[in-house]
């Protein structure tokens, strides 16, 4: 059973203006399968060390968006505070059993010309100070997981639409 989850203070833009830290891979897949990727919740499973994830407002996604994810026992609610369909889709932690006071991630998707680059930012405080390192294992998990995130679309290309 998890712990309970504590609600968190609502941050966005300007909280990820300043000590963000950036994750950059540039990939061979086509934008439209990266974003596809994104909104597929089993495929977050596939890529991350995440449990779950369940969308928990309905389609269209935009700006208010909630979903809400499972890490092993851990549990973080999500609000979506930018969304740009097909390009950027950028969330705070609403709610979660994480020790954290605030946190966000950031997700864009730039079209290029061998296919696209996918640029995370993600910034986390928490108590005594450790939120630089909760950020920097965020960037690691980003980091380790975008590698399979392009074997993933590369592996099953049309169900991300990129056939």
């Amino acid at each position: 059973m998890s712990k309970p989850l504590k609600t968190l203070g609502p941050v966005g833009e300007s909280y990820a203006a300043t000590g963000a830290i950036e994750v950059r891979r540039a990939m061979k897949a086509p934008a439209k399968a990266v974003w596809a990727a994104l909104l597929d919740a089993q495929a977050w499973t596939e890529w991350l060390p995440i449990t779950k994830v369940t969308w928990t407002s309905g389609q269209p996604f935009g700006v208010g968006t909630t979903r809400t994810v499972e890490i092993g026992s851990a549990v973080v609610e999500e609000v979506f505070f930018a969304w740009d369909e097909g390009a950027r889709m950028a969330f705070r932690f609403d709610r979660t059993s994480l020790p954290v006071k605030a946190a966000i991630e950031d997700y864009r998707v730039v079209p290029t010309a061998e296919g696209c680059e996918l640029v995370w930012r993600g910034k986390a405080s928490a108590p005594l100070g450790l939120g630089w390192l909760i950020g920097r294992q965020l960037a690691s998990g980003i980091r380790a997981g975008l590698p399979k995130l392009e074997a993933l679309i590369a592996a099953d290309p049309r169900r991300f639409g990129a056939d």
